[in-house]
């Protein structure tokens, strides 16, 4: 059974503090290695930004690799062979990782995933630390069947199609908007976490005539992608057609305040203060949560400027 995300927090901090006054002490300075996705995004650079500022107040010496799937693999076997204590990692894709997570279970040195999951056997990671992602399409979905009263055509702007919040998030808006069959999916395609690519996906629909009411992308990137598109086809992005997304970026809190965007669902990427606590309690033999969920809000015209931080 899950604990709390507070429970799991205060846990977590006692595990720190122990390893803190323990293993740290007696070892000389901690070492962790950050293999993070190579993904031009407001989201990714504040999580990255999160795990730097969470390791510098810790004191932690943090090896940073920032690349692709292929990239992340030798990255992981690098740390491995500099001896590091610990491991973050932002997987790619879920497959694909078996062999090198066997290497660092091998060598005694703790996996903790940030903000996505993987197909890897679970002994071989220490936890995950991220959303619920098919609870975050569930939200979105709702969102669109109670505005478009249960009658329109939606567009998906999906992520990575092999990442683990592109599947789970359509999924779970699949599993809503399903019960609505006045609400038709006309178009799906991958805009590849970006707000250049979202942009030239809904030209391209734009320019074979597509019709639809609503755009609904993966991450608030695509989303601000398909804005730019609409205006550049005359459209009004937010009235004529309805555009919902994911992250809770501050670039999208702003474009609703415009009046172009309706709607996005928060995904929180500040996981650097979990994502150490969760490590160094998993490095001094503690046992964690395998599963820790951040909670997630929907932000919309309604409630924008209740969000605490007015986006990421």
């Amino acid at each position: 059974m899950k604990r709390s995300l507070l429970l799991t927090m205060a846990l977590l901090l006692l595990g720190t503090m122990a390893f803190a006054n323990g293993q740290a002490a007696d070892d000389g300075k901690i070492v962790v290695g950050f293999a993070q996705i190579k993904e031009d995004s407001p989201w990714r650079t504040t999580e990255t930004n999160s795990v730097q500022q969470e390791a510098e107040r810790l004191g932690i010496e943090l090896k940073l690799s920032v690349t692709d799937q292929a990239g992340q693999i030798a990255a992981l076997r690098d740390f491995i062979a500099q001896g590091v204590d610990g491991i973050l990692l932002a997987p790619q894709t879920r497959s694909g990782w078996d062999e090198v997570l066997q290497e660092a279970k091998d060598a005694n040195i703790p996996v903790v995933l940030l903000d996505r999951g993987l197909d890897a056997p679970e002994h071989l990671w220490a936890a995950q630390i991220s959303s619920d992602f098919a609870f975050e399409g569930r939200l979105a979905g709702e969102w669109v069947a109670d505005r478009l009263q249960g009658n329109g055509k939606v567009v998906e702007l999906f992520g990575d199609p092999a990442a683990d919040p592109a599947i789970l998030r359509s999924e779970g808006f699949m599993e809503i908007i399903s019960q609505y069959p006045g609400i038709e999916v006309v178009e799906s395609k991958t805009g590849e976490w970006s707000q250049d690519k979202g942009r030239q996906v809904v030209e391209a629909w734009l320019a074979a005539g597509v019709e639809f009411d609503l755009v609904y992308a993966h991450n608030d990137g695509m989303a601000l992608g398909a804005i730019d598109a609409l205006k550049a086809a005359g459209k009004k992005p937010g009235q004529e057609v309805l555009i919902i997304s994911v992250d809770a970026i501050k670039a999208a809190f702003e474009a609703i305040e415009r009046g172009e965007m309706n709607a996005t669902v928060e995904c929180s990427p500040l996981l650097g203060p979990m994502g150490f606590a969760t490590l160094m309690a998993a490095m001094d033999g503690q046992a964690v949560d395998q599963y820790i969920i951040t909670p997630d809000s929907l932000y919309d015209e309604s409630n924008y400027k209740d969000h605490p931080t007015g986006g990421f």
